[in-house]
């Protein structure tokens, strides 16, 4: 009885949170790799959910939920599922996770938690960031990129200005 109880409280709060609406420290993404518009995987969509990973990592820190859309539509991350080996939210701990190890560094991973929720009979993923210690920069094919929040948004900031920001804020 105690775990419905908490499951249901969490699902609560899930929902007030999404009411709130995206900001400085709150961000909705529809999917982790699949294409609701073309109906396909597209690992550009990983880059995307990465991006802002590391805005909030090189931030004040954040939660980012997969499988909301922006207006705040819970869509569920079923068809993420779908794309993976192991096809539920294991697999798809197991798909963020490596994915950040990847492209933002394995040591930053102690500074994430992933949660998963259940809502409107769809699962969400959340992903809770803290502020890193140190500056977290994302690879691309061609070199890497430095990310912060500025308001509802992640920005790619210039090299002088990021040697900037990083001079102040570490």
């Amino acid at each position: 009885m105690q775990i419905q109880q908490l499951s249901a409280a969490l699902e609560q709060d899930l929902a007030a949170l999404i009411g709130r609406g995206e900001g400085p420290d709150l961000e909705f993404k529809s999917s982790f790799r699949w294409d609701l518009k073309e109906s396909k995987v597209n690992r550009a969509l990983e880059g995307v959910v990465l991006k802002t990973l590391a805005g909030f990592l090189n931030s004040k820190g954040g939660t980012l939920l997969i499988g909301v859309a922006d207006e705040g539509a819970v869509l569920g991350i079923e068809h993420d599922y779908q794309t993976l080996k192991k096809r539920d939210r294991d697999g798809f701990e197991q798909a963020i996770t490596s994915t950040i190890a990847a492209k933002l560094g394995t040591d930053v991973r102690q500074h994430i938690q992933v949660f998963f929720h259940s809502l409107d009979g769809k699962d969400v993923c959340r992903i809770i960031l803290a502020r890193s210690p140190k500056p977290v920069y994302m690879k691309h094919e061609r070199g890497t990129k430095f990310y912060v929040r500025a308001g509802g948004s992640t920005r790619e900031m210039t090299v002088q200005t990021a040697v900037d920001y990083i001079a102040q804020r570490w």
